[in-house]
């Protein structure tokens, strides 16, 4: 029996090495969402590390992750090749031996590495879920389902962004149900509302001339701007003086563009690209509009409530209701109809006093939806493995 002598201090406690692993930084709600994690884990508990198949997008933002934290990359390269997976998975391994718990960060190829360095080296697995599968998967090649089926459920644990997502998940996954835990997105409301106060950049500032409706994302199809420019449109068309602003970079950005100059809303309708710090245009918003076909639970809509912006979103599968308590806190309308939107939108950029009113209780969800809360679920999961 080990005894403590008189006046010795106590040994310090063993911290738990946990190894997250991503594909890579890029600037999306997946990668937002696992460096709050790392940064809100208590280091006093955890050692973490973070692997990456590759260096950062160019336009990502490094500093996001904490300075405690390892950070290594599978390669140099940005482009990725599928030649490069054997790679990426023996170097994952040398990475992981000296860990006590793995977590894929991402669905696709880190969590296909994940789980099997895992099974290689006999170290608990846990894989995060970001999207609603029932929507998702239909959008995708079959392989992607066949493996959902295959990996996860030979994973430790599963987690699931919100409840709804969780739902869709098992739904499609034959995973038992002590596998499967909900622990939220969350946001860190200080840091986004201090950033949410940085001056406008210069090239915003004629934009903001008039009400903004602002909308951030990848410029994809899961996010329907193609449907925010169509309501955009119709607004104008009823005569509600506004600007459209969309944030973000896609395969679609050409295609978007081209729907712009065919209804004619060149002069209105703005797509810049990536913004380093969307919180200083979305703060200063009349509204925030989230389209999207499907989503998970949508970190972009959590700093919209924190930042006190109005919100507009489609019901779609899942999230929004989960966060909006189902109109509650902001207005929800049908997917795919560009009508409802404008019209929800038109009521929010005209009326000063229900704008205000979605503005307080945006702020006031926001609070309710706890970071702390969620880290220390975090905490538990991470300590039982």
């Amino acid at each position: 029996m080990l005894v403590t002598t008189q006046g010795e201090p106590p040994p310090a406690p063993v911290r738990k090495r946990v190894l997250f692993t991503l594909v890579f930084l890029g600037s999306g709600g997946i990668e937002r969402s696992v460096c709050n994690v790392l940064t809100g884990l208590d280091p006093g508990r955890f050692d973490t590390k973070v692997f990456f198949h590759h260096r950062p997008h160019p336009k990502s933002q490094s500093d996001r992750i904490p300075q405690r934290t390892e950070v290594v990359w599978g390669t140099d390269a940005f482009e990725y090749r599928r030649g490069m997976l054997p790679r990426f998975f023996w170097r994952l391994v040398r990475e992981a031996r000296d860990v006590d718990v793995i977590v894929a960060g991402q669905e696709g190829r880190a969590a296909l590495l994940a789980c099997l360095a895992g099974r290689l080296l006999g170290k608990p697995v846990v894989g995060m879920i970001h999207f609603d599968w029932g929507a998702f998967h239909l959008e995708q090649p079959k392989r992607q389902l066949w493996g959902l089926r295959w990996l996860y459920p030979r994973m430790s644990r599963i987690v699931a962004c919100g409840h709804d997502s969780a739902k869709a998940f098992q739904d499609l996954v034959p995973v038992r149900p002590e596998q499967l835990h909900v622990i939220p997105n969350f946001v860190d409301g200080e840091r986004v509302r201090a950033a949410g106060e940085h001056p406008l950049p210069a090239w915003a500032e004629p934009i903001f001339q008039k009400p903004v409706v602002i909308a951030v994302g990848r410029l994809e199809h899961q996010k329907a701007f193609d449907v925010l420019i169509r309501s955009h449109a119709l607004m104008r068309q009823a005569g509600v003086a506004q600007h459209l602003l969309i944030l973000g970079e896609g395969s679609l950005e050409a295609e978007l563009k081209a729907l712009v100059k065919s209804l004619g809303v060149e002069d209105s309708v703005f797509l810049p690209g990536f913004a380093p710090n969307p919180h200083a245009l979305m703060r200063r918003a009349a509204a925030f509009a989230l389209s999207s076909r499907f989503e998970g639970l949508p970190m972009v809509l959590l700093e919209a409530l924190a930042l006190g912006c109005p919100v507009v979103s489609t019901d779609c599968p899942s999230g929004p209701a989960e966060v909006l308590e189902h109109g509650k806190h902001g207005v929800l309308v049908p997917m795919e109809q560009p009508q409802a939107l404008a019209d929800a939108l038109a009521g929010i950029v005209q009326d000063d006093v229900h704008r205000a009113d979605l503005s307080d209780r945006a702020r006031r969800r926001a609070e309710e939806l706890s970071a702390a809360r969620a880290l220390k679920a975090w905490e538990r999961l991470l300590a039982s493995l």
